[in-house]
């Protein structure tokens, strides 16, 4: 196993644990997990697997199961159809080098600092309510936003944990999907320098990030519970 694939589950938990936290949600890690312990916010994970071969039914059990409830197979290593899941989607992890910070790039990045900032931000993404201004105070956090002389053109996050960076969050507000990543890598190293990046995407996203110096690290897996018929 990658211990880069590690990384990045370890990362990618971390962030989904803050913004839980920012919901007052309450978590918890135990070995090989990490857990809400009420529903998560739309879009994130109830659990993330943080090494493999974490047993299914521990999974399941550990989580908030029932309607809603998604899983983070960060190893792809899970089957949890027998159990009531449905796999929503496959994706990479992807882990790239620190670059060097550099002016030179087509979209002037910037942090966002402000409430309305957030906001406006947020509403490209479909992130509005779910990414509150609790993370603007973390210093571990950057949400960062893409501009050009004629407004927002797209964003990312970024949140360093112990050895990594994540990017998370990807938006363009043109679908010029190439120019943001183009220029990912050179503003998180404005704000968190010499540490590599790591996240995971697929599709059109996949392709240009590793069009941007991205390499594909392992697979992942989420899952989502099956509805119960009426």
């Amino acid at each position: 196993m990658d211990d880069r694939v590690r990384c990045a589950a370890a990362n990618n938990a971390r962030w989904c644990d803050l913004v839980c936290r920012s919901h007052a949600i309450p978590t918890a890690t135990q070995p090989g997990l990490w857990v809400a312990l009420r529903r998560a916010p739309e879009l994130y994970p109830d659990a993330v697997t943080l090494v493999p071969g974490v047993s299914a039914e521990v999974v399941v059990r550990s989580a908030q199961d029932g309607p809603g409830c998604s899983i983070k197979d960060s190893f792809a290593d899970l089957e949890l159809g027998r159990l009531g899941f449905d796999e929503l989607f496959q994706a990479q992890w992807i882990f790239r080098e620190p670059a060097l910070p550099s002016k030179e790039a087509a979209l002037a990045w910037s942090i966002v600092e402000t409430n309305h900032a957030l906001a406006e931000w947020a509403e490209a993404p479909g992130l509005s309510g779910t990414i509150r201004s609790e993370l603007l105070r973390d210093s571990s956090v950057r949400i960062l936003a893409a501009r050009a002389p004629d407004g927002t053109k797209g964003g990312a996050i970024a949140n360093q944990s112990a050895s990594v960076v994540g990017v998370s969050n990807v938006f363009t507000t043109t679908g010029a999907v190439d120019e943001v990543w183009a220029g990912i890598a050179n503003a998180v190293a404005a704000v968190f320098p010499s540490l590599p990046l790591v996240g995971y995407e697929q599709g059109e996203h996949l392709q240009a990030a590793l069009a941007a110096g991205f390499t594909a690290i392992g697979s992942l897996r989420v899952w989502l519970r099956r509805p119960v018929p009426a």
